[in-house]
């Protein structure tokens, strides 16, 4: 499998999720992009492994900006990407929310239908992740 880094995936699915899409959904594309940079900055390196998580510290020691999506990969971004359907990080308006959760799940099918991503070898996690989407949805995009 190939290791692109966090970067180069989330630029690719974001574009390729906008492509021909109307500029609200486009525009809300971005939000959820923003959001999901800032989340993994934030709290991503709770997901990692103690030595990914140090690796990253002493990467933020010599450029603290954008650190994980420079410097992790697709299995990194995997298991991460629960935490970013809790509600401390959903979008405050509900189309923003649902868009989210839709988002992530389609991120996850994406990472495995291009083979970033072993499913069979991870898939405790994708179905972690996709559980935790699907619980959003019938949350009514995260809040009640």
């Amino acid at each position: 499998m190939d290791k692109f880094t966090v970067e180069e995936i989330l630029r690719t699915f974001f574009t390729l999720s906008a492509e021909g899409k109307q500029t609200a959904t486009a525009a809300r594309y971005g939000r959820i992009l923003a959001q999901l940079r800032q989340y993994l900055e934030t709290d991503g390196w709770m997901y990692l492994t103690p030595d990914r998580a140090a690796l990253l510290d002493l990467e933020r020691a010599f450029d603290p900006e954008n650190a994980f999506v420079r410097l992790f990969n697709a299995e990194d971004l995997l298991y991460t990407l629960h935490g970013f359907l809790g509600p401390q990080w959903l979008l405050p308006g509900l189309q923003d929310r649902r868009t989210q959760v839709s988002l992530t799940s389609r991120l996850v099918q994406w990472l495995c239908s291009r083979s970033l991503v072993d499913r069979s070898w991870h898939s405790c996690q994708v179905e972690e992740v996709l559980t935790a989407a699907e619980i959003m949805r019938r949350n009514r995009g995260g809040r009640s």
